[in-house]
């Protein structure tokens, strides 16, 4: 269920016919986007759109997805002709492209801007004829600390504006939190370590960290814009599916699957930008360690 931080006046929204609307996945050869793309085809629909800038993970969402229902497009959000182009074609966007690394937004600070900021403001100002427009943000936008964060916070501000600027159609933001197995997380740097050196690094035992499986988080995505009455002034957290664990733990449960005896963990320290503590809308208790290898034996 999605969680609404204040009691607003809900809009009673036009009904979404999932079997003829034109739907967008921005950023949708990346994992996330690819398991929004397989929860709508899964619910009917047929006209499904993903861009992306790298060639190689297209190539692998087409043999992934395998559906003649999905086109897979080549192309950069900050292309305006190509965008303009393509959002006269669109009903309802999902918008998942960015930058989502805190180090690498750290390191960066331009390209995140110019990805997270400058490329959602070029789909928004495309969107008149646009039905409803779903903003993936993240917990980071909470009490923002780093680049990463900053450029999330400033999105959903942008979309949120353009409730007022094109009146007639929904734009709505959701704040998901780490997505657990995602391409690209914690999970894929660890067995890269694992395979080279037999030990994982962690930078902090202690810190902790709110986290979202894939599927519940395209299950949350999806049924939140679908929803017939919503608030396009709240932002909506999938409460219902996240979940909290130690760093220390997470490292635990994953040695208990892919390490073995010898297998050992290294602390190496935060990096620049990196909290001890994630802030979120509530308090979740933490995960086991038997909890998180259920977990990890789940998306493995």
């Amino acid at each position: 269920m999605a969680k609404k931080i204040v009691k607003t006046k809900k809009t009673k929204a036009s009904k979404i016919d999932i079997k003829n609307e034109r739907f967008l996945v921005t950023g949708g050869s990346g994992s996330f986007g690819r398991s929004i793309i397989k929860k709508l085809l899964a619910l009917g629909a047929r006209n499904i759109i993903s861009i992306s800038r790298n060639e190689d993970l297209i190539k692998q969402a087409e043999v992934d997805v395998a559906s003649p229902f999905v086109k897979f497009r080549l192309g950069d959000i900050n292309d305006k002709e190509f965008i303009n182009n393509l959002m006269k074609e669109i009903d309802v966007v999902f918008h998942t492209a960015a930058i989502k690394h805190v180090s690498l937004a750290e390191q960066n600070p331009r390209e995140a801007y110019r990805s997270n900021v400058l490329g959602l403001l070029n789909i928004l100002n495309a969107s008149a004829s646009t039905k409803r427009f779903i903003h993936i943000s993240s917990d980071k936008a909470i009490g923002v600390t780093n680049c990463y964060g900053a450029t999330k916070l400033l999105g959903e501000y942008l979309v949120r504006e353009s409730n007022d600027i094109h009146q007639k159609n929904i734009y709505l933001v959701t704040r998901c939190p780490n997505l657990l197995g995602s391409r690209g997380s914690v999970l894929d740097a660890w067995k890269q370590q694992l395979k080279k050196n037999n030990k994982i690094k962690i930078s902090d035992p202690e810190m902790t960290r709110y986290f979202i499986t894939l599927f519940d988080a395209a299950d949350f995505v999806v049924d939140t814009a679908l929803m017939n009455n919503v608030d396009v002034k709240e932002i909506y957290y999938p409460l219902k599916f996240t979940k909290k664990f130690l760093l220390k733990d997470l490292a635990e449960a994953f040695l208990k699957i892919h390490g073995n005896k010898n297998s050992s963990i290294e602390v190496t320290g935060a990096s620049p930008g990196e909290k001890k503590h994630e802030d979120y809308i509530a308090d979740v208790p933490l995960c086991s360690v038997t909890e998180l290898v259920a977990l990890l034996k789940e998306i493995n």
